[in-house]
C-alpha cells in the first residue's frame, strides 16, 4: 500500500496556505505509509501508471479545473486502475474536484476547521486528520462499511420506529443489535446488553420524546461513553412535553426529525442511509485513535523499553520483544504478536491473523508449543470475557489497555517525585458539529485513564454528562480507592444536600457554598475552591465554548485563578472549542507569557495533536505524577 501526494505546485502553482497544509500532511504521511511525492513534471512521468488499487493519491484541485495534459492523464490512467483518489479544496473556491475522477467529493479544509470549531492556527490538526484518514481508506483493520450497530431506544413510544430502523438495517446487510428483538427468555438483560455493546462499533441513540423515563437507555448511554464508544444521536419528535434526558452523549443531535409518526413501523430510508453514513463517518475518526497508540509504542521503542518490528504492513501487525525485569539471571524477552484493529474484529479477522501467524513462520512446534507468549488482535474495547490465556494464547484486548500496561511495566514502581498527584479538567463540549465532539470524549477518556494509572487524583467541578463518565473510568481503573481517586467540587446553589451524599458514594465530593443566590457568584466560589486544592498540581483545558460579546466563558475565569494560583496550565486545542483559541492567541504572541514552564515547541503540540495519551503521559512525567 502507497500513498501519492502532489506538491501543491504541481496543480495550482503557489499557494501558501496549500503549501504549509501539505508539508504537515506529508510529515504525516511519512510515519505510517510509504508515501511518494510528485514535485513535478519529471515525478508525473516517472508515476505515470504505477498506482494501483491498492493506492491513494493525494492532490490539491484548481478553482478553474485546467489541469495540464500530463496531469488529466495521470488521473486517467488512475481511474482506469481502481485508484483511490484524495482531493483536497484548500478554499471554497477549489471545492471542485477534477471531471475525471469517479467521486466527486473533495475535502473542504475550510469547512473542516469550522466544523471542528478550530482556528487557521490548528491548520496542521487538519492536515493530519487527512493523512489518516487517507491511510485508512486501504487499511481492511482499521475500518469496514458493514458495521456492527447498536439500537438503543424507549419501548413504549419508539418500538415501532426501531422496529423500521432494524428492518432496514437487515436489508443493508448491517450486523445490529436490539434488546426486543435479540434477547432470548431467561438471559440477563444487563449482561447481553454490555456483551453486544462491546462487539458494536458504534450506537444508534433512537431519542423519541419517553426517552429520558428509561432508566435502560441511561445504562445504555453510560455504559457506550464510559467504552468510549461512538453515538449516533437521532432525536425523534417535537421538544413540547419531551421528558429531559439525564444523560446526553452530547451537546446536541446529529439528527432532529421533529415531524414523524412514531407508531408507525416506517421509517424515510434517506435517513436510515445517512444514520448508517454518519456512524461510519465518527467510526472512522474514531478509528484514527490508532496512529496515536502506534506513536505511543514508537516511543516505548526508541526509550529501549520495548522492541517493536513490523511484521505486515497491511495488517498492522508487529512482532514486541518485553524485557523481563527483576531476575537474577538472564531471561528472554517476553514475546508478543500484536495486529492493530480501528473496528472490533470479526471471526474471519480471527482467522486471518491466525493464518498470517503460520504464514510468517510462527508456527507451533509439536512439543515446544508456541515461540510467543501472546498473539493480540489490539481492538477499540476487549471482550468481557477474554479465553484463558493458559488455554490459549491467542484473544482480542483493548488497544489502550494493552500499550497502558506496557508503560506501566516499564516505569516500574518509582515512587512520585511530586506529592501534588492532583490534575484540575476544566471543560466542556466545543461549539462544533455533534461528530467532532467525539475528539472532546477521546481527549477526555485519554487525560483521566492517565492520571488514575499513575495513581494520581481527578479534580473537577461537576458536570452532568462527565462526571457519570468519570465514576465509571474511575471504577474500572481505580476498584479499591475510586471515590478517594475523585474529587468533584458542586456548588450549593445548583444542588441540595442529597445530592451531594448521593454523589458522595462514587466520589470525594466537596460542596461550595451558594453565595447569595447568586449563579455567577456561586460558580466563581466553587472555581476557586477547585483551584486552590491542596493536591492540585496543574489544570488540562479541553474544549469549552467560544468567545461571545458580552459573555466570558468559564474557562477563562479558571485560567486566571491558576495563574494566580501558580498553577501550569496546558490547553489541548485540537479538541475544538475555547481551548483551541486561546492556543491560537498565545500563537499569535509567539507563546509570550505562557501558562506553563515546558517549551514552546511542547505547547505547538499540545495545540495541535490529536494523540491525547500520548500528551497526557508526557504531562505527567513533566510534572513527576
Amino acid at each position: 500500500m502507497r500513498v501519492y501526494i502532489a506538491d501543491p505546485g504541481v496543480t495550482i502553482g503557489k499557494d501558501d496556505q496549500a503549501h504549509r497544509f501539505y508539508e504537515f500532511c506529508l510529515h504525516e504521511l511519512n510515519r505510517h505509509a510509504e508515501t511518494r511525492i510528485i514535485q513535478n513534471e519529471m515525478n508525473l512521468h516517472q508515476s505515470m501508471g504505477q498506482p494501483t488499487e491498492r493506492d491513494v493519491v493525494i492532490f490539491f484541485n484548481r478553482a478553474d479545473n485546467n489541469y495540464s495534459e500530463l496531469f488529466d492523464k495521470f488521473l486517467s490512467e488512475g481511474v482506469h486502475s481502481g485508484v483511490e483518489f484524495y482531493p483536497i479544496s484548500i478554499s471554497p473556491a477549489h471545492r471542485v474536484p477534477p471531471r475525471c475522477i469517479p467521486d466527486p467529493q473533495s475535502y473542504d479544509v475550510k469547512d473542516a476547521i469550522e466544523r471542528r470549531n478550530l482556528t487557521n492556527s490548528q491548520l496542521e490538526t487538519i492536515a493530519i486528520a487527512v493523512a489518516r484518514d487517507a491511510v485508512s481508506i486501504l487499511q481492511p483493520t482499521l475500518t469496514r462499511r458493514n458495521m456492527s450497530l447498536f439500537l438503543s431506544h424507549r419501548r413504549s413510544d419508539g418500538e415501532a420506529v426501531a422496529g423500521g430502523f432494524y428492518d432496514a438495517l437487515c436489508l443493508r446487510a448491517q450486523n445490529r443489535f436490539r434488546d426486543l428483538s435479540d434477547i432470548h427468555v431467561g438471559e440477563k438483560a444487563q449482561d447481553v446488553i454490555e456483551n453486544n455493546l462491546r462487539k458494536s462499533d458504534a450506537v444508534i441513540f433512537l431519542d423519541t420524546p419517553q426517552s429520558g423515563e428509561s432508566s435502560w437507555i441511561e445504562t445504555e448511554i453510560k455504559m457506550a461513553l464510559s467504552m468510549n464508544l461512538p453515538i449516533v444521536w437521532v432525536k425523534l419528535g417535537e421538544e413540547t412535553g419531551r421528558v429531559k434526558l439525564r444523560i446526553k452523549p452530547a451537546e446536541s443531535p446529529h439528527f432532529w426529525i421533529k415531524s414523524v409518526d412514531l407508531s408507525l413501523r416506517e421509517v424515510d430510508q434517506n435517513l436510515v442511509d445517512s444514520v448508517i453514513h454518519k456512524a461510519f463517518e465518527i467510526s472512522r475518526e474514531c478509528s484514527m485513535s490508532v496512529f496515536g497508540h502506534l506513536q505511543r509504542m514508537r516511543e516505548l521503542d526508541r526509550d529501549g523499553k520495548i522492541s517493536l518490528e513490523l511484521i505486515n504492513e497491511q495488517s498492522y501487525m508487529y512482532e514486541v520483544k518485553i524485557p523481563r525485569n527483576g531476575f537474577r539471571y538472564i531471561q528472554r524477552p517476553m514475546t508478543h504478536l500484536i495486529s492493530f484493529y480501528g473496528r472490533i474484529p470479526r471471526d474471519d479477522d480471527r482467522a486471518t491473523f491466525n493464518h498470517s501467524i503460520i504464514e510468517q513462520g510462527y508456527s507451533k512446534h509439536p512439543r515446544l508449543g508456541h515461540v510467543y507468549d501472546a498473539a493480540i488482535l489490539l481492538a477499540p474495547m476487549a471482550p468481557q470475557n477474554n479465553q484463558d490465556l493458559i488455554e490459549d494464547p491467542h484473544f482480542i484486548d483493548s488497544c489502550d489497555e494493552y500499550i497502558s500496561s506496557l508503560e506501566v511495566y516499564s516505569r516500574g514502581k518509582l515512587l512520585s517525585s511530586n506529592q501534588r498527584k492532583g490534575v484540575i479538567i476544566s471543560g466542556a463540549f466545543p461549539d462544533c458539529e455533534p461528530e467532532y465532539q467525539q475528539a472532546l470524549w477521546n481527549a477526555l477518556y485519554a487525560f483521566i485513564q492517565a492520571i488514575l494509572d499513575r495513581n494520581g487524583n481527578v479534580i473537577f467541578g461537576a458536570h452532568p454528562t462527565f462526571q457519570q463518565v468519570i465514576f465509571d473510568i474511575a471504577k474500572l481503573r481505580r476498584p479499591n480507592d475510586f471515590v478517594q481517586a475523585v474529587h468533584m467540587f458542586i456548588s450549593r446553589y445548583f444542588v441540595t444536600e442529597a445530592t451531594i451524599d448521593e454523589a458522595s458514594s462514587h466520589a470525594f465530593v466537596i460542596g461550595t457554598d451558594n453565595v447569595e443566590n447568586d449563579r455567577g457568584k456561586s460558580l466563581t466560589a466553587m472555581r476557586k475552591a477547585m483551584i486552590n486544592h491542596e493536591k492540585a498540581a496543574c489544570m488540562i483545558v479541553l474544549g469549552g465554548k467560544t468567545l461571545r460579546p458580552g459573555l466570558s466563558p468559564g474557562i477563562d475565569e479558571e485560567i486566571e485563578l491558576a495563574k494566580t494560583a501558580g498553577l501550569p496550565v496546558f490547553l489541548i486545542g485540537s479538541v475544538g472549542g475555547r481551548s483551541a483559541e486561546i492556543a491560537a492567541e498565545y500563537e499569535n504572541t509567539a507563546w509570550q507569557g505562557k501558562l506553563n514552564h515546558l517549551s514552546i515547541e511542547f505547547n505547538q503540540e499540545l495545540m495541535i495533536s490529536p494523540d491525547y495519551a500520548s500528551l497526557a503521559n508526557k504531562i505527567l512525567d513533566t510534572l513527576g505524577i
